[in-house]
């Protein structure tokens, strides 16, 4: 009988300790793309993509109209002739493949990059807040399936966060 009065006990000890476990969710990519910051970061890469589309269509239009010269001239040039300028618009196709991963690998490493800087800013506030709030886990949105609204802290941390870039003028040094 006192094993039983111990383990009633120790179980409801146990469900009453779980009880105060404050939980709360943050949709991290939702800052990134819509705080102050993050809108920032944007619109430069998107100057960056522009750039380089606009490169990129200059080189292709320069590949067409090889093209359209060695169609043209098939019949007219000589084998030797013909093999040499088709060897030559292989190359620039090729040159071409190879600059367009350049652009998107440097374009997704500053896109990393730039979220790296958010988070960096994002974290210590996070840890402030949580540490000020009494909340014992942060979950990633991504990562839950249902939830109830008031457990989420997104708008409140994107409020935080965007007062913080405007005290410490972070988007003007960038």
């Amino acid at each position: 009988m006192k094993k039983v009065i111990f383990f009633l006990l120790f179980f409801f000890q146990l469900s009453h300790s779980q009880s105060n476990t404050n939980i709360a969710y943050l949709d991290v990519q939702f800052i990134i793309d819509n705080s102050e910051i993050g809108l920032f970061y944007k619109k430069k890469l998107k100057t960056l993509q522009e750039l380089n589309n606009k490169n990129l269509k200059k080189k292709q239009k320069i590949i067409k109209d090889k093209e359209t010269d060695v169609k043209n001239q098939k019949n007219i040039l000589k084998d030797e002739e013909l093999k040499k300028k088709i060897s030559e618009l292989n190359e620039l196709v090729q040159k071409y493949q190879i600059d367009i991963n350049k652009l998107n690998k440097t374009f997704l490493d500053q896109k990393k990059q730039y979220s790296e800087t958010i988070l960096k800013i994002l974290n210590p506030l996070l840890t402030s807040y949580v540490d000020a709030n009494n909340i014992t886990i942060v979950i990633e949105k991504k990562n839950i399936l249902v939830g109830a609204k008031s457990l989420d802290i997104t708008a409140n941390m994107l409020d935080i966060l965007n007062k913080e870039i405007k005290e410490k003028k972070i988007i003007n040094e960038n």
